[in-house]
């Protein structure tokens, strides 16, 4: 059986976040090329409350940000499905997924779409397992994509000991979660 997850916030988990806020559109952009020659941006802790440290600190779902120990117990399994680019600021990384999988089953998805047809937003996943195959880690060709990973990778950060990472399960073996 097939779960696919997606990264999610927990309660309390801490945030970094660009310091400029006009960056938060080169996250949402980014699209399955390399990072190759870029300039990074710099990241600062969100320091408001009580924020519990986590090994993934939050971004988005697009935007996956590891800080050391998980590049330490991860680089290896990563590196197929995308880059590791230092961030500057507040020492972390961000996964750049260059592994990008047009396997969104959208007949069986529940999307919401823009008067042109383009996708605002897909309220219930279903994907075309054959074409994910073994891929741990992947993108779906559209803006703003989450990053999506199977429950093997969830199992890999699990028995890595790493700390308040969350994942959503949106899809099992062809039925959708709702």
């Amino acid at each position: 059986m097939t779960t696919i997850h997606q990264f999610a916030v927990s309660e309390g988990q801490e945030w970094v976040l660009p310091v400029d806020d006009e960056t938060y559109e080169v996250f949402f952009g980014l699209d399955g090329r390399s990072l190759d020659g870029w300039q990074p941006p710099v990241m600062r802790r969100v320091e408001e409350g009580e924020r519990l440290y986590s090994d993934f600190p939050w971004l988005g779902e697009h935007a996956p940000l590891l800080r050391q120990a998980a590049v330490d117990a991860l680089a290896a399994t990563l590196a197929p499905y995308g880059e590791l680019v230092a961030l500057r600021g507040e020492k972390v990384w961000l996964l750049n997924v260059t592994k990008v999988i047009d396997a969104l089953d959208e007949a069986n998805s529940r999307i919401v779409r823009f008067d042109d047809g383009d996708i605002l937003a897909i309220e219930r996943y279903a994907f075309d397992a054959a074409k994910i195959g073994t891929a741990e880690v992947f993108k779906l060709p559209m803006r703003g994509s989450p990053v999506f990973v199977n429950e093997v990778f969830v199992e890999r950060v699990r028995n890595a000991g790493l700390r308040n990472v969350s994942f959503e399960p949106v899809w099992a073996s062809g039925t959708a979660i709702a």
